[in-house]
């Protein structure tokens, strides 16, 4: 009887190994630039979607030129490893639902609800890095493979299929409920955030700070960013003692609320 039990452990063992190996070899196979593909795909149905008020950029340089440098500042930190191929752009959405959300290849949609809501500049680079650590370490596409598989996404990446992109944009559910990402990639991007930000003029717990003001003000209002991103309280503690740990800057330049204000009165 123990002959048997030990044959059947060893033929486990042998199937775990080679669905490992199988496994590892299909990660391998979506590559970054299947990731870009993927993002421009998406964006070009949120940019065709009557779902999305996009902001236009024409006759809007000044928003979107703040908006944008806000981000490249973050994605030129040296710990970025996709900074060179992803887009890393900043779309702004007319609606005042307080969301922001992020697809593989670098597309960052952010609403207007959100920017007045948020109070400075630092709130907004922590919003920003959160989203950057999510997209550099490629946690959304990790999730849409549970669904599509590996394969499936690149075949829907290659060919551009309208229906399977838009039932993805369903699936991520932009606005409501988007993507729940696991705690080990919630601390994944929080540790990257707090080393991002430290190479900026930013406060390095800037994000732990965003994260605070999506938590103790009308967090009814954010329900889904706090969902999909487990937001809670203690997590904003360990982004705070992680920052002082790394002995970063965690001061708030004086003049933060006073550009972020510019911003948000620059807006059409």
């Amino acid at each position: 009887m123990r002959l048997v039990q030990l044959h059947v452990w060893i033929l486990f063992l042998v199937v775990l190994v080679i669905f490992s190996c199988k496994k590892t070899d299909e990660l391998t196979d979506f590559t970054e630039a299947d990731e870009i593909l993927l993002g421009e795909k998406l964006a070009a149905v949120i940019s065709e979607s009557q779902n999305y008020a996009i902001i236009p950029t024409e006759g809007n340089s000044i928003p979107y030129g703040y908006a944008n440098s806000r981000l490249l500042e973050l994605v030129n930190s040296s710990s970025i490893t996709k900074g060179e191929d992803f887009i890393w752009t900043i779309t702004l959405l007319e609606d005042e639902s307080r969301q922001a959300f992020a697809l593989p290849g670098g597309y960052f949609y952010v609403t207007t609800g959100m920017i007045f809501y948020l109070e400075n500049e630092d709130q907004f680079s922590g919003l920003l890095a959160h989203l950057v650590a999510h997209i550099n370490q490629s946690h959304i596409t990790e999730r849409l493979f549970f669904k599509y598989g590996v394969n499936g996404l690149k075949n829907i990446a290659t060919s551009g299929d309208p229906e399977s992109l838009n039932e993805i944009i369903e699936d991520l559910d932009l606005f409501n409920d988007f993507i729940q990402l696991s705690r080990a990639s919630e601390l994944q991007a929080d540790t990257l955030a707090i080393t991002i930000l430290g190479e900026t003029d930013q406060s390095c717990e800037s994000s732990g700070i965003f994260l605070s003001r999506i938590l103790n003000v009308q967090p009814t209002q954010q329900i889904a960013l706090i969902n999909s991103h487990r937001v809670e309280e203690s997590r904003v503690d360990n982004i705070e003692a992680a920052a002082m740990s790394a002995g970063c800057d965690t001061s708030i330049d004086a003049e933060s609320a006073n550009r972020y204000r510019s911003f948000r009165n620059s807006l059409p």
